[in-house]
């Protein structure tokens, strides 16, 4: 029974291990850093790898969310948003920009408000583009109420300034930009101010005031000791534009010249494309045709660029769909797996439990046709030899002139006779264990040997088997006989213990403790007690007795 049990088990446990090494060699581990799909990102015009990195941050961002990472689920958020914006998807950069605002709101992690600052710039930047000046607004102002610190300030006055520029609120922008001034007092802010002036200065103009020349120069001064040529073309075309208006051609082309010249040091065409449309104002041939075929080319470009993005787009949806079927096709085989694993198990549990079921039902089916037996011994050896022994003995003594050691060997016959019928004597019933129990170990007290049980009161008998009952009362009747006949024992001490939701019975006499011999009274007591999955220990002690332990 035992090793076919411990077969079912190591064949569950070769299946379950035999599935887990299965299921961990389909989980796909990802090899590829955030910075290196960081930097595919930031260079979205030149890397074939866009859709892998946007795909890299999309499953970042669902596992780090998953895992209560909410400072770096943003994160991916914010990247994924920074290039949608980039590639022109400014549909889609709004909706992962407000999804990362409602999480930065909901969980005000460590990092949550520097996240939000980015989100609102991005946001007033996003609107301004698309040319909702009074949402963009919003989100400036929101920005600037975060700030935290001067130059956060200034660049949030800055991005105010311009949106107001741009919506026709001059005057608004200007009273904008004038606070922006005031903050650019330090020295470590000489760098913003080129910027403030810079569009303040051209604010002025635009309503006409020439003081604004004063602050377009003063942000000259400022980004050339800086070496800002971005900034610099800026300031050339404010200049162009400003001296176009009022009629000052010359003034106008030269400026516009300038911008051209920087358009040069700068990589994005459109900054020449600009230049050239300052210098085909002054209506100059050559400055005309190059401005036609930059704008041709540019537009050329800017349709490529839009074809591109549309395909992107496509294999990106192409690559989310591919990914979700991957997916579901792995989820779908983990629940498969479970459910063999389950039916194996089942299938294991229920193979094992019928074993068990027909093991413990043939041991009780033994132990019930032992106790029949030997009932039916019992009655025999009572009613048939030991009746018959005891008439014989009265017949003789009714005979007179018999011997007296033929009388005391006969009588000794019928004791015998009798305590073999005791000790094969089974329960009568289930009921009144308790005294029947009493009965049988004072049956075996005399004037020279006595019994002594301890905690008898004390255990629920009534909770046992009709099995157990019948093997207790059994072996504690072997035992006593066997220590009344062999051991020269004058006492015998029973105690029981409730253990660990079983019966500790422990058996003492302090006879001669002669060691065990195994013959049938043993073996006998030891099936009895083994067929209950119990135990049973015989620990002899010579000159001191012997002690038994059992536990049922």
């Amino acid at each position: 029974m035992k090793s076919m049990l411990f077969s079912s088990l190591f064949y569950v446990l070769s299946l379950f291990s035999f599935l887990t090494s299965d299921l961990q060699k389909s989980v796909q581990k990802a090899v590829d850093s955030s910075d290196y799909y960081s930097q595919i990102l930031e260079n979205v015009d030149s890397s074939p790898y866009l859709v892998k990195a946007q795909l890299f941050f999309e499953r970042s961002y669902e596992e780090n969310l998953k895992n209560s990472n909410y400072s770096d689920a943003n994160y991916n958020l914010l990247r994924l948003a920074y290039t949608k914006f980039k590639i022109g998807d400014f549909n889609s950069s709004e909706q992962l920009l407000v999804k990362a605002l409602r999480l930065a709101d909901r969980h005000n992690y460590e990092g949550s408000v520097e996240h939000k600052r980015y989100i609102y710039s991005h946001l007033g930047k996003l609107y301004r583009n698309l040319n909702n000046y009074d949402q963009s607004l919003v989100y400036f102002d929101l920005r600037l109420e975060l700030a935290n610190d001067t130059e956060d300030s200034i660049r949030s006055f800055i991005s105010i300034g311009n949106t107001l520029r741009d919506q026709g609120k001059i005057k608004e922008s200007i009273n904008t930009l004038n606070q922006a001034v005031k903050l650019c007092q330090n020295e470590n802010h000489q760098y913003l101010k080129g910027y403030v002036l810079d569009n303040l200065g051209n604010c002025e103009l635009l309503l006409g005031d020439e003081n604004g020349l004063t602050n377009l120069n003063n942000s000259i001064a400022i980004r050339k000791k800086f070496n800002d040529t971005t900034g610099l073309f800026s300031n050339y075309r404010h200049l162009s534009q400003y001296y176009y208006e009022v009629g000052n051609f010359n003034a106008a082309r030269s400026y516009a010249e300038q911008a051209l010249t920087l358009s040069k040091s700068i990589s994005d065409p459109t900054f020449e494309l600009e230049a050239l449309g300052l210098m085909a104002q002054t209506e100059t041939t050559d400055y005309v045709n190059r401005f036609k075929h930059l704008t041709d080319s540019l537009k050329e470009a800017d349709l490529a660029k839009q074809n591109k993005y549309a395909s992107l787009k496509y294999d990106v949806a192409q690559e989310q769909r591919q990914t979700k079927q991957a997916r579901d096709e792995r989820d779908r085989q983990k629940r498969l797996n479970t459910i063999y694993v389950l039916i194996f198990a089942l299938a294991a549990i229920l193979v094992l439990g019928t074993s068990l079921f027909f093991h413990f039902r043939r041991k009780q089916a033994q132990l019930e046709a032992i106790r029949k037996t030997e009932a039916s011994i019992s009655k025999k050896v009572h009613d048939g030899l030991a009746n018959d022994t005891f008439q014989v003995i009265s017949e003789l003594q009714n005979l007179g002139k018999v011997p007296d050691h033929i009388l005391n060997k006969l009588d000794k016959i019928y004791l015998e006779t009798r305590d073999i019928s005791k000790n094969h004597s089974p329960l009568i019933d289930g009921t009144n264990f308790k005294d029947q129990l009493v009965s049988r170990l004072n049956s075996y007290k005399s004037e020279k040997f006595n019994v002594i049980t301890r905690n008898l009161n004390g255990i629920n008998w009534e909770k046992l088997s009709l099995n157990k009952k019948d093997a207790i009362y059994m072996v504690l009747g072997e035992l006593m006989t066997n220590t009344k006949k062999h051991s020269k024992a004058s006492l015998v001490l029973i105690s029981f213990e409730e253990k660990n939701k079983k019966l500790n019975i422990i058996f003492k006499d302090n006879g001669t403790g002669n060691p065990i011999k195994k013959g049938n009274g043993i073996q006998n007591m030891e099936f009895r007690i083994f067929s209950l999955n119990g135990t049973i220990s015989f620990e002899p002690e010579l000159d001191k007795g012997l002690k038994v332990q059992i536990l049922v």
